[in-house]
């Protein structure tokens, strides 16, 4: 039963309830001015992160080649030619990292390798490698697989000269290194290296060792060393230290002397 007072205090209730449109759900001034300042720095933020978002965009056809690469698996030279267009177009949005850099040289690199024009010094790419390649060392100074990178595109250009050795060593010094580059490496200290020292016995040694580590595709190119390059039994004799790989390799030797 209602009584006047609950009725008043009913009425009383509803009215002083805010309606949706009352002055209770309205912004301060200074909650208003905060809430402007976190929308312009969102979309700051936002157009700074663009350009890096389409560069990444761009550059994913040549990201899955420069895997292949670095599986030991082969590329074609147009897939080499693609991969290196669309990481050269990434560069207008995401700028030129030392990554990029020494990735666009190696693509360039490959390229020349599989050209007929793969003579020392005979590519009229090799210049333009040689810039972007000597641009990424200098961002990262650090990178073997950059000093290994700027060694193959220095020894394109004019042989193996103390420019290409300089490089080379750094490389060495700076650690491990892609599949192309660790083929790259073992073929110069196997063809090239004129004086055994025991930094060479120390560099074939690892070189060795790492290649194996890219399974068939590694053992494959270990053995192809092995037959043609002057010092190819010395392969074997690193191998001998392990068993297990030792016997990998004559596995995959006498296949391949099968195939012949």
């Amino acid at each position: 039963m209602r009584t006047p007072i609950t009725e008043n205090m009913r009425a009383t209730t509803l009215t002083d309830r805010p309606g949706p449109g009352g002055e209770d759900h309205a912004l301060g001034p200074g909650a208003a001015v905060a809430l402007t300042a976190l929308l312009l720095i969102g979309l700051g933020l936002f157009a700074l992160a663009l350009p890096r978002l389409l560069g990444a965009v761009s550059a994913l056809p040549a990201r899955s080649v420069l895997s292949d690469i670095r599986n030991g698996q082969t590329v074609s030279n147009k897939g080499l030619e693609i991969a290196a267009a669309t990481l050269q177009e990434s560069r207008q949005w995401s700028g030129t990292p030392a990554t990029a850099l020494s990735d666009l040289a190696l693509l360039d690199l490959l390229r020349v390798q599989s050209s007929e024009d793969s003579e020392i010094g005979a590519h009229p790419l090799l210049p333009e490698i040689l810039e972007v390649q000597e641009m990424a060392v200098a961002k990262a100074p650090a990178s073997g697989n950059g000093w290994a990178r700027l060694a193959h595109a220095r020894y394109q250009r004019e042989g193996l000269g103390p420019t290409t050795w300089d490089a080379l060593n750094m490389s060495l010094i700076s650690g491990g290194i892609d599949f192309p580059l660790l083929r790259f490496r073992l073929h110069l200290l196997l063809f090239d290296w004129k004086s055994p020292t025991p930094t060479f016995a120390q560099a074939l040694r690892e070189q060795v060792h790492k290649l194996t580590r890219y399974g068939k595709a590694g053992y494959d190119e270990l053995v192809e060393l092995s037959l043609i390059a002057p010092r190819g039994e010395l392969i074997s004799a690193v191998l001998a230290e392990t068993p297990d790989k030792h016997a990998y390799f004559t596995y995959r030797v006498e296949r391949r002397m099968g195939s012949r």
